[in-house]
């Protein structure tokens, strides 16, 4: 058993050193090859940064938002290191760093709240950092989406995840301890002011975070009075009341009118069925990275099917925890329960409206995830020590292969925007200040310029309007003057729509041309919005 023991130890030396590489290895994406994995989506938050600084307003007038209009995210905070930088690339780079360190100090904080020993909690943040794989490999996109979700580059919803693991903790301190003190209403009220600015910049927080948690407490006062038929303490409706408040801070949030004009509908029942049984299976299993499109043999099929075996041993956990395991504590009980019950709201919400079933939606599976594994290391750790070792080195060995499969590409790529980065420098050596592209070119290339070209973008270069998503008013006419030296950056096989909608000997010039981008030059701006 001593040496079982000592086993586990080592190996719980070994995880904690492959954690400190993929914090190395994110560390160095983020500040070093930002400019190689950036897209549009990922560009308007830097961007936004920009403006937040220069505007010195959090939501600045100009800036046209996409679905919502945030008052706290990655490019707040990236504002102020722009303001210290002067460079987007790096603010941004530096926020992701930060703010990722935070992410995951936090959930390492919530761990061991759960009484997790310090080898589990490591695990888990590894699991979280490393188990996440590319199966799309889509244009550009080198690293799993999920990791830009919570580590690079983007960080969409980093907040969400920081708020998430305090929000758990204090709820699960209400309900055990039933009683308030100064410290106690303090962290109430900070948790209250935190929940009305993020639900300020959409219904991302009520999704995953507000309604689980109202969910998980009506069924559990449900169960603790005995089906309504015994009356509970009154402490016990503390949590109740805490939960109550942050539905509120939803209702406060409504007044701020961040969110954009998206509208979505309750689908007919043989619809929904369809998609409660097809669509959000699919997006759950795309979040964790299974896609298919990989020949059989091949390291991405083998990655697959890696990630096929994690998804069994969760199934094993959850039937370990709930079931098996009586040294699981209520608390880790409790903890996983939210989390799941996050994800089945997600999949029910997803499942009977119109809203799309993407995979990015269902995020929280990760923690659910990382949390299981960490329970299952921890308690198999006495009992089942050859069992929790098999767990630890399945985890450490899939970490190498990622490391791989995913993050060594990623690194070391040169040339992975290349055709954007030869736009950008001829943009830049022609001294050309503005210009117009498709969104998914624009926000690239201005972003691989570091802000010295400004891009705005027309929904379609075949008929020039300016599309009103991420982007400013002030790089449209009549904020610009319509005489001006404009470029116009256009997919080559889109050149001849392009030339077509502009009268003979009127057209701007072609000036340049790679295997996947023309650039043309005139001075006229063509675009307003």
């Amino acid at each position: 058993m001593r040496n079982k023991r000592k086993s586990i130890s080592l190996l719980g030396w070994i995880i904690g050193a492959l954690l400190l590489i993929y914090l190395g290895v994110f560390c160095y994406l983020n500040l070093c090859k930002y400019a190689q994995h950036v897209d549009s989506d990922i560009a308007a938050e830097a961007l936004l940064a920009r403006e937040i600084w220069v505007e010195k307003d959090i939501t600045p007038n100009d800036w046209i938002s996409s679905t919502e209009r945030r008052i706290i995210g990655m490019p707040t905070v990236a504002a102020v290191f722009y303001g210290i930088t002067g460079s987007m690339q790096t603010a941004a780079g530096i926020t992701c760093v930060l703010l990722g360190a935070i992410l995951l100090g936090t959930f390492y904080f919530f761990l061991r709240k759960l009484s997790l020993s310090r080898t589990a909690s490591i695990t888990a943040l590894l699991v979280l950092c490393a188990l996440p794989i590319n199966g799309f490999r889509n244009e550009g996109q080198m690293v799993p989406f999920v990791a830009l979700l919570l580590f690079l580059f983007a960080e969409y919803y980093v907040f969400h995840g920081i708020f998430l693991f305090f929000n758990i903790l204090f709820y699960l301190k209400l309900k055990e301890n039933r009683q308030m003190t100064r410290k106690t209403f303090l962290e109430w009220l900070v948790l209250f002011v935190a929940a009305v600015l993020l639900n300020c910049g959409g219904q991302r927080c009520l999704q995953v975070i507000i309604l689980p948690l109202l969910v998980v407490e009506v069924i559990a006062l449900f169960m603790e009075s005995g089906h309504l038929r015994q009356k509970l303490p009154g402490g016990r409706y503390l949590a109740t009341a805490y939960v109550g408040s942050l539905v509120l801070a939803f209702l406060v949030s409504c007044l701020y009118g961040g969110r954009g004009d998206y509208a979505v509908y309750l689908l007919q029942p043989g619809e929904a069925v369809e998609k409660l049984l097809l669509g959000v299976p699919a997006a759950l299993l795309e979040n964790f990275g299974l896609v298919g499109n990989a020949k059989v043999g091949s390291f991405a099929s083998l990655m697959q099917l890696l990630v096929w075996v994690f998804l069994i041993l969760l199934g094993y956990g959850l039937w370990y925890v709930f079931r098996k395991n009586t040294e699981s504590t209520d608390r880790q009980k409790d903890a996983l329960t939210i989390l799941l019950a996050s994800v089945g709201v997600t999949a029910f919400i997803i499942g009977i409206t119109s809203a799309e079933a993407a995979h990015y939606y269902f995020f929280m599976a990760w923690f659910a995830a990382a949390v299981l594994v960490a329970v299952m290391v921890d308690h198999m750790s006495e009992g089942q020590p050859v069992f929790a070792g098999l767990i630890l080195t399945a985890v450490a060995l899939f970490a190498v292969l990622n490391l791989k499969y995913t993050y060594c590409e990623a690194a070391t790529t040169q040339d992975n925007l290349k055709e954007y980065q030869e736009v950008a420098d001829y943009l830049t050596e022609a001294g050309i200040d503005y210009g117009y592209a498709e969104f998914w070119d624009a926000e690239r290339i201005c972003l691989i310029t570091d802000g010295r070209v400004t891009m705005g973008h027309s929904y379609t270069m075949a008929s020039l309007s300016g599309y009103w998503w991420l982007t400013s008013t002030k790089w449209y006419p009549p904020t610009l003057p319509t005489e001006m030296r404009t470029a116009y950056v256009v997919r080559t096989e889109m050149r001849e729509a392009f030339e077509q909608q502009f009268p003979e000997g009127e057209a701007p010039i072609l000036e340049y041309e790679n295997e996947k981008l023309a650039v043309y030059v005139g001075d006229r701006n063509y675009v307003e919005l």
